[in-house]
């Protein structure tokens, strides 16, 4: 079955999703839990994200992207790269996952990144390009199960 991702880059379509080895056992867990599949290693997709993303962090879930970081400091915090961000906001529908646990983390679309980029709350470090990502994150897009998280993102099981 194909997957396809509308972008203003062009049509991207990922043949045969599946899962492949996630270096992070968490993240692994997670994404289990919620269906989302990593794309099939060795498809001209999957080495374009390979260039762009540095660890296997990226899955899919239905027609969406997601990029899934966690954080197991005691005060959690992430950092997302900007040259990241540009790329995907050129892609019409991703969430970015933040997790402090295989079950527990926070879920934000598209908008939200960019309202969180804009408004300053998620600071861009410009030694670095990255985005600093801390304490306190709203309520709003806090999930502490697969099914609330699938009915954060509209894609209930």
């Amino acid at each position: 079955m194909a997957r396809y991702f509308s972008t203003n880059l062009g049509l991207f379509l990922l043949l045969g999703l599946r899962r492949t080895i996630v270096t992070d056992p968490d993240i692994k867990q997670f994404v289990d839990a919620v269906g989302a599949k990593a794309p099939l290693a060795g498809s001209e997709h999957y080495a374009l994200f390979r260039r762009v993303f540095k660890r296997q962090n990226y899955f899919t879930l239905n027609k969406r992207l997601l990029v899934v970081k966690i954080s197991r400091s005691e005060r959690p915090f992430w950092g997302l790269t900007k040259a990241i961000i540009d790329f995907l906001n050129e892609l019409n529908d991703y969430s970015v996952v933040l997790l402090t646990s295989p079950t527990e983390g926070w879920v934000f679309s598209k908008s939200q990144v960019n309202a969180h980029i804009r408004s300053g709350r998620w600071a861009l470090r410009e030694a670095d390009g990255n985005y600093k990502i801390n304490m306190p994150l709203p309520d709003s897009n806090m999930f502490s199960t697969a099914s609330h998280f699938l009915s954060q993102v509209g894609a209930e099981a």
